[in-house]
């Protein structure tokens, strides 16, 4: 090991559909001495957060996020603010961040990778009072996390399948981006690292460690163009589409006249008419 980690706190999502496959015990003894290690199933978000204070007066802790997306944002804010380690065990429906950082989606790959790995810096973005690890979006992401986080069966079918039947009734709105209107926006997505999920890459050009956010700000596409905007989103080739607009910035303030709905990694925040959006630069330590 390249570095001295004094416990591994694995903190899964009992949520995640694909965690009852693992033995986590199992497999982590594989890679780690039992007094290494604590397994614990979060109840809740406090209770992550909990966790993570019981040993947060030891900088030599890494919290493993054993979820996707929504796990790991939850538990790095807690990380960011005791100035602990981060390992992401990546099992959720769309492991956006995981698979930008080339973290592996098999578990016993991921967990090799955690402990012959070291340390590496990350931005995140800051979102009114919470925090993103990966991507936050307004208006048509927002709405389609509202029913996904609902679903009990989730993963990429089941968020196309949502995509295309909320597509006819999705509305565009007016909005304000750093005192720039913006009118007959379909969707915005402000985004640290380069895709949302399942390799759908809405930022092509996006780094986890620029100090930047890449903004994609999108027109609602008519039905006809809607398989060439798949196309274009899985060959990281969007920015060519004439439907998308894209900026970049270290601070955003977003003004809705009406409100839209929102998420932040892939988690549903309900309706929003105000956003304060700024990067934090490399404040996160994450083991790759």
């Amino acid at each position: 090991m390249q570095f001295e980690v004094r416990k591994f706190l694995f903190i899964i999502n009992p949520k995640s559909g694909a965690q009852r496959r693992y033995d986590w015990e199992y497999m982590i003894e594989k890679h780690l001495k039992a007094d290494l290690f604590l397994i614990v199933e979060s109840v809740s978000p406090a209770h992550s957060d909990e966790l993570v204070r019981q040993y947060s007066e030891d900088t030599n802790v890494c919290v493993v996020a054993v979820g996707g997306d929504g796990t790991v944002s939850e538990l790095a804010k807690m990380v960011y603010k005791f100035n602990l380690m981060l390992g992401i065990i990546p099992i959720g429906s769309g492991n956006g961040l995981a698979r930008h950082l080339k973290i592996s989606t098999s578990p016993a790959k991921a967990l090799a990778r955690l402990t012959t790995g070291k340390p590496k810096h990350i931005d995140l973005i800051k979102v009114n009072n919470r925090y993103c690890c990966n991507t936050t979006g307004i208006g048509f992401s927002g709405l389609i996390s509202r029913y996904f986080g609902n679903k009990g069966k989730r993963g990429f079918t089941t968020y196309f399948k949502l995509a295309f039947r909320l597509h006819k009734e999705s509305k565009c709105f007016d909005v304000v981006l750093n005192d720039k209107l913006f009118k007959d926006v379909w969707s915005i997505e402000i985004a640290n690292s380069s895709q949302l999920g399942n390799n759908a890459i809405v930022s092509p050009l996006a780094s986890v460690s620029d100090g930047i956010m890449d903004v994609l700000i999108m027109s609602k596409p008519k039905s006809w163009q809607i398989p060439g905007l798949i196309y274009m989103v899985f060959s990281r080739n969007i920015l060519k589409s004439s439907l998308s607009h894209f900026i970049r910035a270290s601070e955003l303030i977003v003004k809705l006249p009406v409100e839209q709905e929102h998420h932040i990694d892939g988690e549903h925040r309900g309706l929003i008419s105000e956003l304060e959006v700024k990067i934090l630069p490399s404040v996160l330590k994450v083991i790759l």
